[in-house]
């Protein structure tokens, strides 16, 4: 089970998948699940339907995709689902799913679920979770090559919006780090600061 893992979540991180649960009513939302070494664990606020859910049935579907439609009609719950029949919570057809069962570790809000893998199911080709770090990385190269271009308002709105993607990356996609490193020494030669 961890090389298909590996196979999904690559490197330590934020990533973004949609979770699907049961007990109170059915619901696939969106979540990001931390990966850490090999553990895996999600971060659920208590007045939520998911973590309502988990308290009566601690089984949930996790999603792999790329489909950023997905993530939008999960939002407005507007996802047409099936249950599934050995685990009775909601599934997508055609995505690989991992299920699993949510085990809350803190009481904390949010409070943090440890995430065992109970089995697999492959029903497209294999694509790694969306990582919000590793695709902020493209958008916060684009917004330094402006470093140069832009002046007055334009530039500080646009190190704002540096500082949040490189933070972001940071959290998220930690094995950047070095290269982020690399990207904020050169801001910093420039006369600017991401922290």
């Amino acid at each position: 089970m961890k090389r298909f893992l590996k196979m999904f979540f690559p490197h330590d991180g934020i990533y973004e998948t949609l979770v699907g649960t049961s007990g109170v009513r059915p619901v696939i939302k969106p979540l990001g699940i931390i990966v850490n070494n090999d553990s895996l664990s999600l971060r659920i606020y208590k007045n939520t339907l998911t973590f309502a859910n988990l308290t009566k049935n601690n089984k949930c579907s996790i999603h792999i995709t790329l489909n950023s439609r997905l993530f939008v009609y999960s939002l407005l719950e507007k996802l047409n689902f099936d249950l599934d029949s050995e685990y009775n919570i909601p599934v997508l057809k055609n995505l690989n799913i991992i299920f699993a069962e949510c085990i809350k570790v803190t009481e904390d809000d949010p409070s943090i679920f440890r995430v065992s893998p109970l089995d697999l199911e492959i029903n497209t080709y294999i694509t790694q979770a969306y990582n919000r770090g590793d695709f902020l990385l493209i958008d916060l190269l684009v917004n330094y090559t402006r470093l140069d271009i832009y002046k007055g308002e334009d530039l500080e709105r646009l190190i704002e919006i540096l500082k949040y993607e490189y933070n972001v990356i940071k959290r998220t996609s930690p094995d950047l780090i070095n290269i982020l490193n690399e990207i904020e020494e050169n801001i910093r030669l420039k006369g600017f600061k991401l922290d």
